[in-house]
């Protein structure tokens, strides 16, 4: 549902209404997400609006607003090579894992995923995008669908109430391990999985919880990743506990039927959700939350298989 574009900071940046149009086209619930390329990407947009003369006070909109497009311009781990030029790092970028589109002026273009500023609307076929679909509820359907948002993220709150770890709970765990799977394949990153699902007496205590969970993914966590388990109940008069989600420091997706993966003849709904909504849900599971009740300890389960109470 998310997909990576290439910019090139002199294009978005030579001219402060290309700038607003298209830093506005972009973000999670957009579809789209800006490539980090080259690692201060924000500065060489900041570079080339001051080369071409952008006038002071729209220079303060560019800056204000770039600092407001954090969840907008995401780190995907890409190669640059600065005695290189832009263009030439995104199409070396671009063949070995292909991008969306290139954004960049038309001379520059050099491949046929090379579109102009100007062409960035829904019309055109490289810039269109789904903000919600149906996903087969398969435990590769649901992974792949949750990859690009977990994996570029760096905070993930995965919620739903009946998220359960034991096979006859419904199949979460195999959700969990081919995600799991797939971001082992992205190096070099360290974040928590926080789940958080609803209180029930007949749930296992903590202590089973972390002694079972360590045992089933325990050996799956990536290198410097760490799964952490909350029960939570309603207050009385209180939101229900009902809706599921994948919520991240980036944006969110609402999942309709769940995150179990029931067979592939049945599918849930997903749906992006916009940026400050998320951060909003986000924040009923945090701590100090007036939203629920926090039940009981937490558990922390280590790349290591060991495993905490807190």
């Amino acid at each position: 549902m998310l997909s990576e574009y290439a910019v090139d900071p002199a294009a978005i940046g030579a001219d402060w209404r290309t700038f607003k149009d298209l830093i506005d086209r972009f973000g999670s619930d957009k579809g789209r997400l800006i490539s980090r390329l080259p690692a201060k990407w924000e500065r060489k947009v900041i570079q080339a609006a001051r080369e071409a003369g952008v006038p002071d006070v729209r220079m303060t909109d560019i800056v204000e607003r770039l600092r407001d497009s954090k969840h907008k311009v995401v780190d995907f781990s890409r190669a640059y090579d600065h005695d290189a030029d832009w263009i030439d790092n995104a199409l070396r970028e671009h063949a070995a894992r292909p991008f969306r589109a290139i954004i960049c002026d038309a001379d520059r273009a050099a491949c046929s995923e090379a579109m102009g500023p100007d062409d960035c609307s829904d019309a055109h076929a490289l810039f269109r995008t789904t903000t919600s679909c149906d996903v087969t509820r398969t435990a590769e359907e649901i992974a792949e669908a949750l990859h690009t948002i977990t994996a570029v993220s760096k905070e993930v709150d995965i919620v739903d109430p009946y998220f359960d770890l034991r096979p006859t709970k419904g199949n979460y765990l195999a959700t969990l391990v081919s995600l799991l799977g797939r971001l082992a394949r992205d190096p070099g990153q360290s974040k928590a999985i926080r789940i958080h699902f609803r209180d029930h007496d007949t749930r296992p205590s903590a202590e089973l919880l972390a002694r079972d969970g360590s045992a089933q993914v325990g050996g799956l966590l990536p290198p410097g990743y760490r799964i952490e388990l909350y029960a939570w109940s309603q207050r009385q008069g209180g939101e229900d506990f009902h809706d599921r989600y994948v919520l991240t420091d980036l944006g969110g997706i609402m999942i309709g039927a769940g995150l179990s993966a029931d067979g592939p003849g049945e599918s849930a709904a997903f749906t992006l959700l916009n940026f400050e909504h998320a951060q909003g849900l986000r924040s009923r599971f945090a701590y100090g939350s007036t939203v629920y009740t926090r039940i009981g300890s937490a558990v922390r389960i280590r790349d290591d298989g060991s495993t905490e109470l807190f």
